[in-house]
Order: C-alpha cells, then structure tokens, then sequence
C-alpha cells in the first residue's frame, strides 16, 4: 500500500462615473507606458523545490513559478498580464531526438513574441540611461530574452536542455503534463504543484495521521460496495448535527493523480478561510466579480471537515460547482476511496444558520452528472458505478440541506474509478450496480 503522506505532493449613456473610470483607466495606461523594467535578476530560488520525475531514459524536473518569482527572474510582472512561467529541465539519455509537446503543459500557451509584445512600452533599467535616449530596449531585443528563455522543443540524444514553458496564470495550482515523443516512443510526466504562497486547505490535513495503518481495510469491488452502502446519506453541517448536502460521489485514485485531473480540467484549488480571504469572497459576491480559489466552507464526515475541496466558479462566485472530499478508511486493490459531495451554486440568500450562503442548484443530481462527464473527458476514468445509501426524493417531496436549500434526487452515488493510463470513452467500464437512468425510467413508469 502507497504512503498515504504522498497522496499530495491561475453602454448605452455615459454617467460621470463612466467617465471617471475611463479617465482612470487611461491614467493607468499613460502610467504603464511611462514603467521601466526592474533589474532582471535570475532567481535560482524556486529551482530549490522543484519536482523531478524519471521515467526509462528520460529525466524531467518542473517548477511553477509564483507571480513574485517570475517578476524577479524576467524583469517584468508577467501575472498582470495573466502569464505564468513554468520552468523545465528535461535530460534525454536514449540514442534518438526526442521532442517536447507543448500543448501538454498549455494548451493555450504563449509564444515568446506574444509575451513581449505584451511588454512592449516597458524599459529596461540595465539598458536604459537618462543621458543616452537611444539606449532603450527595442522589440528585438525583448523578443530575444523571451526566446533565449523558453525551452527547446528539440532534445537531442544524450543532452540536458533547460528553459520555461509561458502558461497561462493559474492563482492557486497548476496541474500539467509534460510530454515527449521520438520514434516509436512516448513518455508523459504528470505534475500537480501550488503556487507558492498560496494557503489551500488540504495543506493543513496531515494525511498520514488519519488512520492508523492497521485501520485501513483493502476491499474488492463487492466489499467496495457494500461499504460504501453503509456510509451516512449525508454529510453534517456547521453544528456537526444536522443533515447537509447528500453524499452523492465517490472517487477512487491516488490522491495526486485525482488532484492533477481534476485541476488539469480546470478545477481551482479552494483557500484556507482567513479574514482577507472572506472580505474578497463578500467582494466577489457583491461586485459579481471572479475568486477562483474563494473558501468553502466547512461540512462534515468521519467526525472531520472535508479533507480538501475544489471549485469551477463561473462570471462570480455566487456561480460555481463545488466540490468536497474526505479520504475514507478503505482502499480498492490498494487505491484510495474519497466519498464527497458535489453540488452546483446558483445564487446567494441569507440564512438563519451562516446569515449569508449560497443557494444550491436543487437539481442535485446535475451536479453529480458534470462532475462525471468532466472526468470523463479527461480520459482518466476507468470504471463508473452507482450504490445506493442517499435516499430518494422529487419535487413533491424534496429533502433540504443544512442551509433549508430544498433538493432532489434519485438517492445514487456515483462511484468513478481512476485508471493510470489515458482510457478513452468507448472503453469506461460500466458496472452492473445500481442504474440511475433505470431508476428515473421505473420512476417514471410508476407514475402513469
């Protein structure tokens, strides 16, 4: 059984406050063409907790680099402008070129080019003296430090290249695959990291003091069921008394294999809930802003709050699919059993219980769909079930959250079993549990 410590290693008419804002923004524009690059300083700093994977022949050791550190090592903010480095070292010790795709790390990467023109009324202070004009960086000569900098996508036999990858920015973690291809040959390095000085709450779970190891039972698929069967319909709200949400999903995988797909497939990290944190949640809400890492909060099961959660927020954050996860005392043939809870925000209301919460989709089951077809996509799902153990109810009789949110559903759990290789979609197993589009059509043919 794996160390359960390594589950875990971005108008019609013109009011004066239109005005303003466009005098403003023009003021920050006259600014931004008047900003000289800093000293370019390479910072060795972030190579220190860099991740290095090997696999065969082939070496490959990433880091992402945080808004901070990439401002020191280019000379330049490159988060403002929503780009963020990621730096790769890649050591190809076979006998034949092999080259790097880098639609693996970003699909939507940016050129070096791209990123200078970016900064193309930007200065460099090295270059620039106030008694020689002409000494001032030319888009030339910012286009070649971002080419001298990005690494090559050739990597000949028996050589070490270096050099960075520009991402798009991702304020929490970034999950990325490096992949590389020669003849008859493919290698793919999977990297989940967090953005560092970013607070998500996973970090505080200390997941090898959970259970003891003596407490953690392997199961087969029947016992699997059987377990899962048993467990609450519900997870408990803030009062660790009352019935929350329904339990309506469990996953089985690798702690970082589930965390790298799922923010792969642009799930954000959730931050811990500190006092800067909630004032920028109440903002988000109030301005109909984006927090893609806002805190969720706290719902119980196994006497804990959730181990971590991730979220998809949408135009705001009173818009979002959130998710929950608890890291259960079994495994499956060695993989880890994360039972949760899903649901989908729609709004906001006040409430007797927390005074502000979100409204949940009442749809319950919709959520449990997303978050199935999401993984689905990614080509990591080996194996899909359902168990009963949340209990059924309709729109005649809905069940409520411990925020009185009414809800319906077919009283399922999904069950999605990771595989570790790319598993496509007409090769996802089905199991012969429970049906949840059986269940709807019985429903159904009850009520004629």
């Amino acid at each position: 059984m794996k160390d359960r410590n390594s589950q875990f290693p971005l108008y019609k008419h013109i009011g004066w406050h239109d005005c303003f804002r466009a005098v403003f923004v023009l003021f920050l524009l006259l600014l931004n063409g008047c900003t000289t690059y800093p000293q370019q300083s390479e910072s060795l700093d972030y190579r220190a907790r860099a991740e290095t994977q090997t696999k065969g022949l082939i070496r490959v050791t990433a880091v992402v680099l945080s808004p901070q550190e990439s401002e020191k090592s280019f000379g330049v903010p490159l988060a403002n402008k929503g780009v963020q480095p990621v730096w790769l070292e890649i050591e190809n010790q076979n006998d034949k070129e092999m080259y790097l795709m880098a639609l693996s790390i970003d699909p939507d990467y940016f050129a070096p080019s791209e990123v200078a023109w970016m900064f193309r009324s930007y200065q460099q202070d090295s270059l620039y003296d106030e008694d020689d004009m002409d000494n001032i960086v030319s888009p030339e000569e910012s286009i070649d430090m971002f080419l001298d900098k990005h690494v090559p996508v050739v990597i000949p036999p028996n050589s070490t290249v270096s050099g960075y990858v520009y991402t798009n920015l991702d304020p929490g973690g970034k999950a990325f695959a490096v992949e590389l291809f020669g003849t008859r040959l493919v290698q793919t390095f999977d990297f989940v990291q967090a953005v560092p000085g970013f607070e998500a709450d996973f970090m505080q779970v200390d997941f090898y003091q959970l259970y003891p190891p003596d407490e953690v039972r392997d199961l087969n698929l029947d016992e699997l069921r059987q377990y899962l069967e048993t467990l609450p319909c519900c997870v408990l709200g803030g009062d660790r008394k009352t019935a929350g949400d329904p339990l309506n999903l469990v996953i089985v995988g690798d702690g970082q294999h589930v965390l790298a797909t799922l923010v792969r497939r642009n799930w954000d990290l959730t931050e811990t809930m500190r006092q800067d944190t909630a004032w920028r949640t109440v903002a988000s809400s109030f301005f109909g802003s984006q927090y893609r890492t806002s805190p969720v909060s706290p719902l119980y099961l196994f006497e804990r709050p959730q181990d971590f959660a991730l979220q998809k927020s949408r135009a705001s954050v009173n818009e979002r699919n959130h998710l929950r996860l608890w890291l259960a005392p079994v495994t499956l043939e060695g993989k880890s059993v994360w039972p949760g809870q899903i649901s989908r925000d729609i709004g906001v209301k006040l409430s007797s219980k927390t005074l502000v919460t979100h409204k949940i989709d009442p749809v319950i089951d919709e959520a449990r769909l997303y978050i199935t077809l999401d993984i689905a996509a990614s080509e990591t799902l080996r194996s899909i079930g359902y168990v009963k153990g949340v209990g059924s109810s309709d729109r005649d009789a809905p069940r409520f959250n411990y925020t009185k949110d009414p809800y319906y559903t077919d009283g399922l759990r999904a069950v999605l079993i990771f595989g570790e290789e790319r598993i496509p979609l007409d090769s996802i197993e089905y199991l012969s549990w429970e049906h949840a589009t059986q269940k709807k059509k019985e429903k159904n043919k009850a009520g004629k």
